[in-house]
């Protein structure tokens, strides 16, 4: 499924404050399920909290991407006691800027990217994001970028999953946000 299949108009406007709601709480949700799961090293995650972005990205807006970002950012943090913590501000400043990237290939150029390859860019942007935070805050050695190549590995495979998992809740959302 093509991005331009999809458009914000579905949402009538006064159902974008509940629908947008959902979508932080839903994010939350998968926020701290994905902190239960194991992982090969602390700073990997699955992203499967930014399958809300996405979707508010499709239905909603860039704007309201960046809200439920920022919500569900927030809302984590204070959940999982990092509110304020170097965790917070790397998933903030990743969320963020991974949006912005999305929000710009989604919106800005409309070209030939699906919905995974939206997820993959927006992947990429909250890894390289990190890891830049990550070199100039707490880690000032050179050879942290050594990791890059399996980060960025990382990132393309959850990226795809997420833009997956993207594609399917799209076709489903659409058929629902057509009956409302």
């Amino acid at each position: 499924m093509k991005p331009e299949d999809l458009s914000p108009d579905y949402v009538a406007p006064e159902k974008k404050i509940i629908i947008m709601a959902l979508m932080v709480a839903l994010g939350v949700i998968l926020h701290r399920l994905e902190a239960l799961l194991p992982l090969p090293t602390p700073w990997v995650k699955l992203g499967l909290a930014n399958l809300m972005t996405l979707l508010a990205l499709v239905y909603l807006g860039v704007r309201e991407a960046f809200i439920v970002t920022l919500l569900r950012v927030i809302l984590g943090s204070i959940l999982a006691g990092t509110f304020f913590g170097p965790t917070f501000f790397l998933s903030l400043a990743g969320g963020l800027g991974s949006t912005a990237v999305m929000g710009v290939i989604y919106h800005g150029g409309k070209g030939p990217f699906s919905l995974i390859g939206i997820s993959v860019c927006g992947a990429y942007a909250h890894t390289f994001i990190n890891a830049t935070c990550v070199y100039i805050f707490l880690i000032k050695q050179t050879t942290f970028f050594v990791l890059l190549p399996f980060f960025f590995s990382l990132a393309l495979l959850t990226g795809v999953l997420t833009g997956i998992a993207g594609n399917h809740l799209s076709r489903q959302m659409r058929n629902s946000l057509k009956e409302i």
